[in-house]
């Protein structure tokens, strides 16, 4: 009897299924659409047929696909020398990237030199520091406020600052700006606020319950990196009013945000 039970397991292991070579490469490709990046690299540990599927180019491009749509899938892999140079793995994970630079990182900066810009400790924050906008060290009132994200993908962005605020004195025009350095760019963000535009801000996003100002996230617009090659992003925040002081404005951070097409 012992015997016919042996027979049966070793039947039962010949026609066993091998479910990592069986499934066909678009299905795993599927599955791994939905699974986390921990998981796939996990996954593609069990054994040689999974690590193939899941280090190749055609899984890393049809996530991309899947998660960015057609357009830009187009865009940085079916038409672009990116994906020669670069496996589209890396470009994936340049697209999720979050792209932020924070205002208490100075050295990213680029900050004119008639004002003392100081950090100040705030938990909330990204890195746990902010950019308090406040002292001007001469009698000339004016800011100027600049730093660059380097080597961007192809593709429109939208353009994001955390602030909050607290009593502004705003005087002035504030601009806000963002530039592809491209020789044909061909679309630039702006923003232009008031002290009213100021005010109204501070309204909504003070709460008089607690006392407390919250954060807020101000889209200034749009850019775009043309063509298929990537490229700076300059980011200015000015305002060139000289007889009235600044104060009341707390910088968190800047942020590109890819559009999805």
């Amino acid at each position: 009897m012992f015997d016919i039970y042996l027979d049966m397991l070793a039947e039962k292991e010949h026609y066993s299924i091998d479910w990592s070579i069986d499934l066909l490469d678009s299905l795993w490709f599927h599955i791994g659409s939905h699974l986390t990046l921990n998981d796939i690299h996990r996954l593609s540990r069990t054994c040689s047929h999974l690590y193939k599927i899941f280090t190749s180019n055609d899984f890393w491009s049809f996530l991309i696909r899947q998660q960015f749509g057609q357009q830009i899938w187009y865009r940085l892999i079916k038409n672009s020398p990116l994906s020669t140079e670069h496996s589209t793995k890396f470009i994936y994970f340049e697209l999720i990237k979050r792209k932020r630079i924070s205002f208490s990182d100075l050295n990213l900066l680029t900050l004119d030199t008639n004002r003392n810009y100081v950090t100040t400790a705030d938990p909330s924050s990204l890195n746990g520091y902010v950019l308090h906008l406040k002292d001007s060290i001469e009698l000339c009132y004016s800011f100027r406020i600049e730093t660059i994200f380097q080597n961007i993908l192809p593709g429109k962005y939208d353009v994001i600052y955390r602030m909050k605020l607290d009593l502004p004195y705003m005087f002035g025009i504030t601009e806000f700006f963002a530039v592809v350095e491209q020789n044909q760019s061909s679309q630039i963000a702006y923003l232009r606020w008031t002290q009213d535009d100021f005010l109204s801000m501070y309204q909504w996003f003070h709460c008089e319950f607690t006392n407390t100002n919250l954060w807020f996230y101000q889209t200034i617009g749009i850019v775009e990196v043309a063509g298929n090659q990537p490229c700076n992003i300059r980011v200015s925040m000015i305002n060139q009013d000289i007889l009235h002081a600044k104060q009341g404005v707390y910088l968190d951070y800047v942020e590109l945000k890819l559009r999805i097409e």
